[in-house]
């Protein structure tokens, strides 16, 4: 427990909003990603004589052993699984997988043709995200780049200690093989299959504001919180991560004017705000009266100047997230 503690207190480290729900979901994506690098650089490794020692530490050595190492995560790897972990318990207050409630988008919303296809492909992306996910078991490791490699050499790491510590193997031998097997592991991720990339991509598809505010509406319906950020994000030159942290851990004010953007209704205003229930303190946020009212007041230009401040170098962004700057 003291351990699984510690991983708590560091995945709950600086400005950023834990609620309970969104710190489990994140660690079901942290440990079913790791599981799932764990068996890709066993697999890699081929028929090296190391393999049957790396499959001696037992199926999910990393998941269990992160516990006691977990200064190994960075703040990128926690940002990013914490991301897909808000995306994922919104998308599950819609009681229906997106790959099926896929098949009844109106036609007039989206229409036939590129666009159409790539929300296709993205509702089928995120769609293993809706259950929710045993720790022992793999999950689709499908990251961004950055944080994907970031995975795999924390996975690398972890199984170099054991095969050490456990095996008795030389720990000079195991970085040479495990290194090898972790960069192929590495050269054959394809960061555009993921979520995160197709819903950038669709964002790209929606040329005109009656095409972005029909895609938002629909999008903000489903609770898809990552299809929201990315158009947003595109609207109001916004990384598709800062958009989303946006809308995480922004002020109500600044999620007010990134939505107003987007052309949202009422009604579609209000499905963001339930959609984000299990991402915010309700004491704090949910008085929906008096967030629906500051909404109506908000003009575009005064949206457009709201959200100055998000713009800009990510890396400044972020860290600027991280004292304090831009949170409730």
């Amino acid at each position: 427990m003291r351990h699984a503690g510690d991983v708590a207190l560091l995945l709950q480290g600086g400005q950023r909003r834990w609620t309970d729900a969104l710190l489990s979901e994140t660690r079901a994506h942290l440990s079913g990603c790791l599981n799932a690098v764990e068996l890709s650089i066993a697999f890699a490794m081929g028929d090296s004589w190391l393999a049957r020692p790396v499959e001696a530490l037992g199926p999910g050595y990393c998941r269990t052993r992160i516990e006691d190492y977990p200064a190994l995560l960075s703040p990128l790897l926690v940002d990013h699984l914490r991301q897909r972990a808000a995306a994922a318990l919104s998308l599950r207050l819609t009681l229906i997988p997106p790959a099926i409630l896929g098949q009844d988008a109106p036609a007039s919303a989206i229409g036939a043709g590129p666009l159409g296809d790539a929300l296709t492909a993205l509702r089928f992306a995120v769609d293993p995200w809706f259950m929710p996910h045993p720790i022992d078991r793999p999950m689709r490791a499908d990251l961004a780049a950055e944080p994907f490699c970031d995975l795999v050499w924390t996975a690398a790491a972890l199984l170099i200690e054991g095969l050490a510590a456990r095996m008795g193997v030389d720990s000079a031998t195991a970085s040479s093989v495990i290194a090898r097997a972790a960069e192929t592991v590495i050269a054959r991720h394809d960061e555009q299959a993921g979520p995160f990339a197709r819903a950038a991509y669709a964002a790209t598809l929606a040329r005109d504001a009656d095409k972005i505010a029909a895609v938002a509406g629909e999008a903000a319906l489903r609770h898809d919180l990552l299809l929201l950020a990315a158009l947003g994000g595109r609207s109001a030159g916004i990384g598709l991560d800062q958009a989303m942290a946006l809308l995480i851990d922004g002020e109500p004010d600044d999620r007010a004017a990134f939505l107003r953007l987007l052309g949202l209704d009422d009604a579609a205003y209000v499905a963001v705000l339930d959609g984000l229930s299990p991402l915010l303190e309700v004491a704090a946020d949910w008085h929906f009266s008096d967030l629906l009212t500051r909404f109506h007041t908000l003009t575009p230009d005064q949206a457009v100047e709201r959200l100055a401040r998000w713009r800009g170098p990510a890396p400044l962004i972020d860290k600027l997230a991280r004292i304090g700057w831009g949170t409730s």
